[in-house]
């Protein structure tokens, strides 16, 4: 990740190895080089997740050469990592002299992957997007079998606890923070007393009440969702012109 200084942009140089042998090592080194700290790639990088989770599933050693098959496909998201040399991120989040500003998060959850992204609205007078993206972040499923209802709370409580963390760090008066899932399942335990719910779904329900008690949560279509992109992970070819990631769904 690198700045571009005349451009007031944020822009990706990543590094690939040509070889078309690999092992799980391999795999594991190279989603390391894939700097990105404030999640701006993050479905292109749960895409490359998933594929090492998927190593681990296989039960293939460290040192283990990849079967010729995965080893391609493999191959063919390092090959495409070079679209993610074409994509430019404006530093500045925020209009000058907005009216209002209004901070969106989403979060989704698949049977491979959950996360949650944050974007800031400048509500101004002029019909331009205003919406950039701020951050996301993500994590792969666990190995062991979750409920996608579970997997959909714990993504609730990675927004929530994300947007905690950047409210915090903003030092910004924000007017609004919407806050919204495509779970009518996760929504309803969110409205739920704790203590009424099993032990797995009590925690995590307390934990996201407490951090979102000012806020308001509520239901948005998975066609609508820019989160279900990271919970499924996409090559990075499609990524690069995706308004869709990096200004978010229409109001």
């Amino acid at each position: 990740m690198m700045w571009n200084n005349c451009e007031d942009a944020f822009l990706f140089d990543i590094y690939t190895s040509s070889t078309t042998e690999f092992t799980k090592r391999d795999v594991l080194s190279q989603i390391a080089k894939l700097f990105d700290p404030l999640g701006l790639l993050v479905p292109v990088i749960s895409k490359a997740k998933i594929f090492l989770q998927r190593l681990c599933l296989l039960q293939i050693d460290w040192s283990q050469k990849l079967p010729s098959d995965i080893a391609q496909e493999w191959s063919s998201f390092i090959a495409s990592l070079s679209y993610v040399k074409n994509i430019k991120i404006p530093r500045i989040v925020l209009r000058p002299n907005p009216k209002e500003i209004i901070r969106h998060g989403f979060s989704d959850a698949s049977e491979k992957a959950y996360g949650a992204v944050i974007y800031l609205q400048s509500v101004c007078d002029s019909s331009d997007n205003n919406t950039f993206l701020l951050c996301s972040k993500s994590r792969v499923a666990p190995i062991k079998s979750v409920t996608i209802p579970r997997l959909e709370l714990a993504a609730c409580l990675l927004l929530a606890q994300l947007t905690r963390k950047v409210l915090n760090a903003l030092k910004l008066k924000i007017d609004q923070v919407l806050l919204r899932t495509d779970s009518t399942i996760a929504l309803s335990w969110i409205d739920t007393p704790p203590h009424l719910l099993k032990t797995f779904v009590n925690n995590r329900v307390a934990q996201i009440q407490e951090l979102t008690k000012e806020y308001h949560w509520s239901h948005i279509t998975s066609k609508n969702n820019p989160a279900d992109l990271l919970s499924r992970g996409i090559d990075p070819q499609f990524l690069a012109n995706n308004q869709f990631w990096f200004q978010g769904p229409d109001s």
